[in-house]
């Protein structure tokens, strides 16, 4: 019986922590996650620029660079690009795949739905000075995130811990 409780026990406290370490590791993704988005945007910026490919072609051979979930959303939405040239099912597509990764806040999801819609309705030079306004966007926000992980990344770790020793105190 004794063991039984004590096997529980470990396995509540195991489980807080485990879930302390997501909350964690999701700070630690959103920065990856911007880091990602700022090359990306530079990579096409040089595209677009330099090789003066189309959008989609620019997307495609610079989301191949990424390494986080942004790449899968980015093929998703140059296929949608692909497929279709309506504007509204673009844009659609755009706040979806955006909208699904996790571990972006809302005004991070904003800013790369924002910029990556408004790449299509603009000239080359629009499009620069569009990327050019949203890596300075990105370079802020990539700090904060920096930031809030340093600050709290430990914290909800601790938190994890402490909330399954009390769980199991109480039903003890």
């Amino acid at each position: 019986m004794i063991g039984a409780k004590i096997t529980i026990s470990i396995l509540i406290i195991l489980l807080s922590a485990y879930i302390g370490n997501i909350k964690a590791s999701k700070l630690k993704n959103r920065e990856y996650i911007l880091r990602d988005m700022l090359t990306f945007l530079e990579l096409v910026k040089n595209e677009i620029s330099y090789m003066l490919s189309y959008l989609p072609n620019a997307y495609e051979s610079s989301r191949q660079k990424l390494n986080t979930t942004l790449k899968d959303a980015i093929g998703n939405i140059v296929v949608d690009m692909l497929n279709t040239d309506s504007t509204y099912l673009i844009s659609k597509s755009i706040s979806e795949n955006i909208g699904n990764i996790n571990e972006l806040t809302e005004y991070d999801k904003n800013v790369i739905i924002s910029t990556l819609n408004n790449m299509g309705r603009s000239d080359l030079d629009s499009q620069v000075n569009i990327i050019n306004n949203s890596i300075s966007i990105l370079e802020n926000q990539i700090k904060e995130a920096n930031e809030i992980k340093l600050n709290n990344s430990k914290m909800y770790k601790t938190i994890g811990v402490i909330a399954g020793i009390m769980v199991v105190v109480i039903f003890i």
